[in-house]
């Protein structure tokens, strides 16, 4: 079973269409590259393993790197909220909620504020918001073109797809449900995303077909990943023990065919998010 990690802060496939709106011009293949190489650096020893480091962390709705009820310092010291209306946003008459736009929007912000600490750059609040409310939009275009189109999910799919996150992360259900109610959403809010995203993800198949990853893809990305590492000092091949080098391409060729994959996914969703607001009434008031 491919590991599961939900593509959003609180909005399942809002998060998607905000990594998809931060690559060069919502791109292509080539945009798939650089976060296989991040999937591919996180888990080099495989999920689950013990120094995966998210390895025993729900990954869920609102997961972003710290246990459950825990604040990174980035998180405690927060972006400006203030003067965000209610709603942000109106979508061919569907309200885009504050609380739903501050939700991503926060989760964002702590995601950009620990690379920040790195780069030494400050971060730009007020382009991460653009990036947040044009993520939400375009979340609410494709559901919208999905209820069109009649694509809807039953409860088996729902339950299915929460059992494989709660055993993607080696709890039961209810454990699951309650880890993320200690992000902020109860059961009927795991339920209702788990819903949205598997209708948005039916959308996308039933576009644009399932997603093909070749070989040949795979093994690019790994050489990129293998060569950046190699100029950093590392050895491709080598394991994770004296800092950081690449494994074997077949210990990871997995996690960088399934990153690829959702890559194409995200960009496939920013393609048809934006063609969709082409014709759509949409008002932003941020």
């Amino acid at each position: 079973m491919s590991r599961r990690n939900w593509k959003s802060v609180t909005v399942a496939v809002g998060a998607v269409l905000l990594v998809a709106g931060c690559g060069a011009g919502g791109g292509g293949d080539d945009d798939a590259v650089p976060a296989a190489e991040q999937q591919a650096a996180a888990e080099q020893d495989g999920p689950g393993s013990d120094s995966d480091p998210s390895a025993g962390e729900p990954q869920g709705p609102g997961a972003s790197g710290e246990k459950p009820g825990e604040k990174s310092a980035a998180e405690a010291e927060g972006p400006d909220l203030s003067g965000i209306p209610d709603p942000v946003a109106v979508v061919n008459g569907t309200e885009i909620s504050r609380d739903e736009f501050v939700s991503v929007f926060e989760g964002q912000y702590q995601q950009m504020s620990m690379q920040a600490q790195m780069t030494g750059q400050p971060v730009d609040e007020e382009q991460l918001k653009k990036i947040a409310s044009d993520g939400l939009v375009g979340t609410v275009l494709l559901e919208q073109e999905a209820g069109k189109r009649g694509l809807e999910v039953s409860d088996a799919e729902i339950d299915a797809e929460l059992e494989e996150f709660a055993e993607t992360n080696q709890v039961s259900p209810d454990e699951f449900v309650a880890a993320m109610g200690e992000q902020g959403l109860d059961r009927q809010g795991v339920l209702d995303q788990i819903a949205k995203q598997l209708r948005v993800d039916k959308l996308m198949v039933d576009e644009f077909g399932e997603p093909e990853i070749t070989d040949q893809q795979v093994e690019e990305a790994y050489a990129t990943i293998a060569e950046q590492q190699a100029s950093a000092g590392g050895q491709p091949g080598a394991g994770m023990q004296g800092g950081g080098q690449v494994p074997p391409l077949e210990e990871v060729r997995d996690q960088v065919a399934e990153q690829l994959r959702d890559e194409k996914q995200a960009a496939n969703m920013e393609s048809m998010s934006q063609k969709l607001r082409e014709g759509a009434d949409v008002t932003v008031h941020i």
